[in-house]
């Protein structure tokens, strides 16, 4: 129970940071419009560039996880960013 708990704890961590990351770029570059700063993005063929490098920052919760032996909740960001990866990549050569 408590391994589960702490999985999906990592797995909504994995979840939020990239797109806190996201808000928080889009804030500082174009004034908080997300919505265009996306369509821009995407205008200037950059958007996987920069979903990637916002996907990146699960690096440093999942460092400190495994650092402190916390498995389970550093299970739950690889999960999450290895998706994260792949919807990237799919969104790269489809989209």
């Amino acid at each position: 129970m408590i391994n589960n708990s702490l999985f999906k704890r990592g797995a909504a961590l994995g979840f939020i940071l990239p797109f806190l990351s996201f808000l928080i770029y889009s804030q500082i570059v174009m004034d908080g419009d997300v919505l265009y700063f996306y369509k821009e993005l995407k205008k200037m063929d950059v958007h996987t560039h920069v979903m990637s490098l916002c996907t990146f920052i699960n690096l440093v919760p999942f460092l400190l996880f495994v650092r402190n032996q916390r498995d389970q909740s550093a299970k739950g960001i690889l999960m999450v960013t290895v998706i994260l990866s792949l919807f990237i990549m799919i969104n790269k050569f489809l989209f």
